[in-house]
């Protein structure tokens, strides 16, 4: 789900912050509190973008969570806390992991206060400065910088926003990796079992798609409206995965078309995403929950109402002139007082 709405994402502010160095090669190196300063924007920018993530919840033993706990309580254990959160993170880091830092921030937006959890792998750039040289010419000299925090959403590796609440807290993860299913040590460093199902994410997909494009029969094509039910179903059963920016493909795949980014159909399905708590979520689609087409409905001019097994649906036959005939032998006919 998206864990911030608009209004926050804008006035999203970091508080405080605080990164440690992990990572099998060297090791957990503890770092002092730092001031995000001018950069506080590079910072609130890499957030915004995780904030389309997994719902989990807290399970009742975590840890992270009663140690966000005791910052919140207590904004003097900023920089205890946060260590024992990196010692944390670095017990459950496999020995094949990245070298990386473990950043934690506390946050505010509309008065209320959040927690962002980020992983950044090490990346090696290059960096240059011009000289004044010879002939008019500029020179160039290198410097290799290991240790840095990039913009490349890549480099982002695991991320965790998080809201405390009395029965335990709202959490977003997202893992750049795998989209779909975040890894087990993240999973266990944050003490959190995902909320739904591939199987209830699909299905609430599929409800959704459903009802924007049967409340809007005039934004689609005639067909698609008649196939509804099969086309999504289909669409569902073709399996594959939804990345967390990805979910308008879904919608493509039913109407038969890519869509303008100012499409009115695409506002009203990605609207009815945020109403329904998925937005932005990614997932794998499997059908299990999905029910596909049973019957086909008919309805004529005179409001006469005709539903026909979707196993029959051959014996059905619509002429040019809007007209429909049954291709089946009558057995029983008899008047109904319902």
């Amino acid at each position: 789900m998206a864990f911030f709405d608009d209004s926050e994402l804008n006035e999203l502010k970091i508080e405080r912050m605080i990164f440690h160095l992990v990572g099998p090669k060297n090791g957990l190196i503890k770092l002092e509190e730092v001031n995000p300063g001018e950069f506080e924007s590079f910072f609130v920018d890499r957030i915004r973008s995780v904030n389309g993530g997994l719902p989990y919840a807290f399970s009742d033993a975590s840890s992270t969570r009663e140690r966000l706990g005791r910052i919140a309580s207590n904004g003097g254990l900023f920089q205890e806390e946060s260590e024992k959160l990196a010692e944390d993170f670095q017990s459950h880091h496999g020995g094949t992991a990245a070298e990386g830092a473990i950043l934690l921030f506390v946050l505010r937006a509309k008065a209320k206060r959040s927690f962002a959890l980020l992983k950044y792998d090490d990346e090696t750039v290059v960096a240059y400065d011009l000289k004044d040289g010879s002939g008019g010419r500029k020179m160039v000299s290198l410097e290799a910088i290991q240790r840095t925090f990039v913009q490349n959403k890549a480099a982002l590796q695991k991320a965790a926003l998080i809201k405390l609440t009395d029965k335990g807290g709202e959490l977003t993860v997202l893992d750049r990796r795998n989209q779909q299913k975040v890894a087990q040590y993240f999973e266990a460093f944050l003490g959190a079992r995902q909320t739904l199902s591939d199987a209830e994410l699909t299905k609430k997909l599929v409800d959704v798609t459903r009802k924007v494009i049967g409340d809007n029969p005039d934004l689609v094509d005639g067909e698609v409206v008649k196939e509804l039910t099969k086309r999504t179903y289909d669409a569902a059963s073709g399996g594959g995965k939804i990345d967390s920016e990805e979910q308008r493909s879904f919608l493509e795949t039913v109407v038969g078309h890519k869509l303008a980014d100012d499409n009115a159909l695409l506002a009203k399905f990605n609207r009815a995403l945020s109403v329904e708590r998925i937005s932005g979520v990614p997932m794998k689609l499997v059908p299990d929950q999905v029910k596909g087409p049973k019957t086909l409905y008919y309805k004529t001019a005179n409001g006469i109402e005709i539903r026909v097994p979707h196993e029959f649906r051959a014996l059905i036959e619509k002429t040019d002139d809007g007209m429909i005939i049954i291709h089946d032998k009558l057995v029983v006919e008899t008047d109904d007082p319902n």
